[in-house]
């Protein structure tokens, strides 16, 4: 990877950005792509769009969601302890004993996620934790002094920043998808320089962890042609995956090109095609008529918007240490890259 394009990488992934506390990670994503596009506008929730136009009436929206799961402050003990709700779908039992970053007006107050010392629960006790068991401990000595520091309705993310690990594989809390923000920036970098047929829209989209709508947003105002939502995947090959019960999908293996439902066939079937031109190894997915990416929205607008999806392989997806190939990373900004030089006005979508 190019060192000016992984420093970018490191510095967006460790931006907090939990669902509607966008703003800091968009800031760091429009001032990448400002100087590979025509302009760049952003709607009233945040969604962000870098605009290219091209030579003819057809137009691609190339999407991937800017927030992260987190959890959200409902209640200031007056112990001093936090009782928090979720941001998006977290399972407790990844939560206890990990480091956690309250995001206040006044900037960011460290704590934890605690869980009693094994020694002090008697093994009859013993069971997976509710969220209504947890709290937050940012070592307030009491309530007051608490709520001195944090407010109701503060977000914070939890889980560690960047860290590279063995073989290209690296891990953070947030591959899930501010790596598909990168996708995008990364993708807008490759395109040639020369007028091309189709506008491009590459989007930072926001809210896609707490109900997959603020693409829709997007959709709606610029209605392109057709889109395509990057997003990571599960890698089926993770232990503790039935992996009979799901398609054969690796980190490492290359960009993952979804196929079924809801996704359009022809533009499944150009982007192979386009993986193929560009000597590209990829995978499949299926979808059984919907994708749970900003990919399903958008298809929903006007009489209907052909989508298609491009995803990287997770580990871990929504736990403190989610894991990808960064190869995987420059991979799928290949492809779609070579996928989008390719559409034209002639491109044709319809069913039939």
């Amino acid at each position: 990877m190019r060192k000016d394009a992984r420093e970018f990488l490191i510095r967006l992934l460790n931006e907090p950005a939990p669902s509607n506390f966008e703003t800091p990670a968009q800031k760091i994503w429009r001032e990448r792509v400002e100087s590979t596009v025509d302009r760049v506008e952003a709607d009233v929730y945040g969604n962000h769009v870098a605009i290219r136009e091209g030579s003819e009436n057809v137009s691609v929206a190339i999407v991937g969601h800017s927030d992260e799961v987190g959890l959200i402050v409902r209640r200031i003990e007056d112990s001093g302890m936090l009782r928090f709700g979720k941001i998006g779908g977290i399972d407790p039992a990844v939560l206890p004993g990990t480091r956690v970053r309250v995001l206040t007006k006044r900037g960011v107050v460290p704590g934890v996620i605690g869980a009693p010392a094994v020694h002090l629960i008697p093994p009859s006790e013993s069971k997976k934790p509710k969220l209504s068991d947890l709290c937050i401990d940012i070592g307030a000595k009491d309530g007051a002094t608490a709520r001195k520091i944090v407010e109701i309705g503060d977000p914070a993310v939890f889980g560690e920043d960047f860290a590279d690990l063995a073989d290209d594989f690296a891990c953070h809390r947030a591959f899930d998808n501010r790596m598909g923000c990168w996708v995008v920036a990364e993708m807008l970098r490759l395109l040639p320089r020369k007028k091309l047929r189709a506008t491009v829209y590459g989007v930072s989209s926001v809210q896609e962890e707490t109900g997959v709508w603020g693409a829709g947003l997007f959709a709606d105002r610029y209605q392109p042609t057709l889109a395509i939502a990057v997003d990571v995947t599960h890698d089926t090959n993770t232990p503790g995956v039935p992996s009979d019960a799901h398609p054969d999908i690796t980190c490492g293996k290359g960009p993952v090109i979804g196929r079924g439902v809801r996704v359009n066939r022809k533009i499944s079937d150009l982007l192979a095609a386009a993986a193929k031109t560009a000597k590209i190894p990829v995978q499949f997915e299926i979808d059984e008529g919907a994708t749970g990416t900003d990919a399903d929205p958008i298809s929903a607008r006007r009489t209907g918007i052909p989508v298609g999806t491009v995803s990287v392989a997770c580990r871990y997806m929504h736990t403190p240490c989610e894991v990808i190939h960064l190869g995987d990373l420059e991979q799928a900004a290949k492809l779609i890259a070579q996928f989008v030089e390719g559409i034209s006005a002639k491109t044709k979508l319809a069913a039939g």
